[in-house]
C-alpha cells in the first residue's frame, strides 16, 4: 500500500473508534487496567522474592556456607578452618553454628526442640539473627541464658524471664533462663528452636572444635560463585553452597506464584481484547453498505483490512500507553509504600524493572491486534453487490 493509502486508512480508523465515546472509553480503560495489572503484579512478585531472599541472607545464611561431608555429621577442625578463613582475601566475617536436638520442659509441658549453638560475637558480624527479637534481650558472648523461638514460646506458654529445663540429646540436663523470644521470619528458625552460646552447648555435649555449618560473609555476595572452589581447596572441604543455591527454592516458588498471577492477569487482558474484537466486528456488520460503496469507488480489500487493523492498533496503543503509565506509577508507589508481613516480619515492596513495561506492552498490544484480525478479514471479504443491495 502507498503512504497516502495508509494515511487515509488511519484517518478512517481514528474517526471510527471515537464515534461512540462511551464505548471508546470503556474499551481503552479495560486495556489500560489489564496492562497496568500485569506490571504491578509482576513488580510485586519480583519485590517479594527479593525481600524474602534478602531476609534469608540477613538472618539464616552466609554468602558461602560450609557443610560437613555427605557421610559426616560435623565439620571437624573448626578452629583451624576459622584461622584460614580469617587470612583469606575478601572474607569479611564468619560464624560457625552447632546443631543438636533435645527436649525443653516448662511447668507441665515438654516438647522436642532443635538447638542452635553459636558464637554471639561472630554471628552478629555475619547475620542479624540475634537482633530478630519479639521481646526480651539478645544473647551476648559466653551468655548462659537462652533464646527461644516465638512459636515455641506460644506452645509452651513461656516468656522472657522464665526458667526452663533443657535435656540435651546425650541426656545432660540443665535449667536455663529465657533471655528473649526470637521472631526471625524464617519458618525453620521459628519452630521449636532454642538458641544458646556455643561454649555452653559444648560444655554439655562435648562437641569441641566441631560445627554443623560455617557461615561466611564476603565483601560482595556476587563473587560467591568464583570463591566457592577456592574455599573448598583452601579449607579441604567438599560441600560448600553459595547464597544463591540456598535461596533457589524461594526464587522458584516466587516464580510459580508469578506464573499463576500472569494467568489471572491474562484472563482480564483477553477479556478486554475480546471487547475490542466485538466492537470492531459490530462496526463491520453495521457498515456493510458503507464498505461496499468504498469498494465500489475503488477501495482495495487490503485498504479495508488495514482500516480495521488500525482500529485495533489504536485501541492497543492508547490502552498500552495508559497502562504503562498507570503500571509504572503504581509500582513506584508500592515501592515507596511497602506493607508489613507479620509472619515473616518483613517489609514487602514492589520493584520496578524496565522489562516489566516491555513484556506487558508487547503482550497487551499483540493480543489486541490479534482480536482485530478476524473482523478485519471479514470486512475484507464482504461482497460489493451484497453489501450495497443487501
Amino acid at each position: 500500500m502507498k503512504l497516502s493509502e495508509l494515511k487515509a486508512a488511519l484517518f478512517y480508523a481514528r474517526r471510527d473508534i471515537v464515534k461512540n465515546k462511551k464505548v471508546f472509553i470503556f474499551i481503552t480503560a479495560a486495556i489500560i487496567f489489564a496492562t497496568a495489572n500485569i506490571i504491578i503484579v509482576n513488580g510485586f512478585m519480583d519485590g517479594i522474592a527479593n525481600d524474602l531472599v534478602s531476609n534469608s541472607i540477613e538472618t539464616s545464611i552466609g554468602h558461602l556456607n560450609i557443610y560437613p561431608g555427605e557421610d559426616d555429621r560435623f565439620i571437624e577442625g573448626v578452629g583451624f578452618k576459622e584461622k584460614k578463613l580469617s587470612s583469606m582475601d575478601e572474607v569479611v566475617a564468619f560464624s560457625s553454628r552447632l546443631y543438636a536436638s533435645g527436649t525443653l520442659s516448662f511447668r507441665d509441658k515438654a516438647t522436642a526442640v532443635n538447638i542452635i549453638a553459636l558464637d554471639a560475637t561472630n554471628e552478629k558480624r555475619v547475620t542479624n539473627l540475634l537482633e530478630k527479637l519479639d521481646r526480651g534481650n539478645t544473647l551476648e558472648a559466653n551468655d548462659r541464658d537462652i533464646l527461644i523461638s516465638f512459636r515455641l514460646a506460644e506452645d509452651m506458654g513461656a516468656d522472657a524471664g522464665d526458667d526452663v529445663q533443657v535435656v540435651f540429646e546425650n541426656g545432660a540436663s540443665q535449667t536455663y533462663r529465657i533471655k528473649g523470644i526470637t521472631h526471625t521470619g524464617s519458618y525453620e528458625l521459628d519452630v521449636n528452636t532454642v538458641f544458646m552460646a556455643k561454649a555452653e552447648a559444648n560444655s554439655r555435649l562435648g562437641f569441641d572444635d566441631k560445627a554443623s555449618i560455617i557461615l561466611v560473609k564476603l565483601t560482595d555476595k556476587d563473587i560467591a560463585g568464583e570463591k566457592k572452589q577456592v574455599m573448598m581447596d583452601e579449607l579441604g572441604v567438599f560441600k560448600v553452597k553459595t547464597w544463591w543455591e540456598e535461596v533457589e527454592h524461594i526464587v522458584k516458588s516466587a516464580g510459580a506464584w508469578s506464573e499463576f498471577s500472569n494467568i489471572v492477569s491474562a484472563v482480564g487482558l483477553v477479556a478486554s481484547a475480546i471487547s475490542v474484537g466485538v466492537v470492531i466486528h459490530i462496526n463491520v456488520v453495521h457498515k456493510r453498505r458503507q464498505i461496499g460503496i468504498m469498494k465500489a469507488i475503488g477501495a482495495s480489500n487490503s485498504f479495508i483490512f488495514t482500516v480495521f487493523i488500525f482500529e485495533a492498533g489504536l485501541f492497543g496503543i492508547i490502552g498500552v500507553v495508559g497502562g504503562d503509565l498507570l503500571g509504572y506509577y503504581g509500582t513506584r508507589y508500592f515501592e515507596t509504600h511497602p506493607f508489613w508481613e507479620p509472619i515473616t516480619r518483613t517489609w514487602f515492596r514492589a520493584r520496578f524493572y524496565p522489562y516489566l513495561l516491555y513484556n506487558a506492552s508487547i503482550v497487551s498490544f499483540g493480543i489486541t491486534i490479534l482480536a482485530g484480525i478476524y473482523p478485519a478479514i471479514k470486512a475484507r471479504r464482504i461482497n460489493i453487490i451484497k453489501a450495497i443491495w443487501g
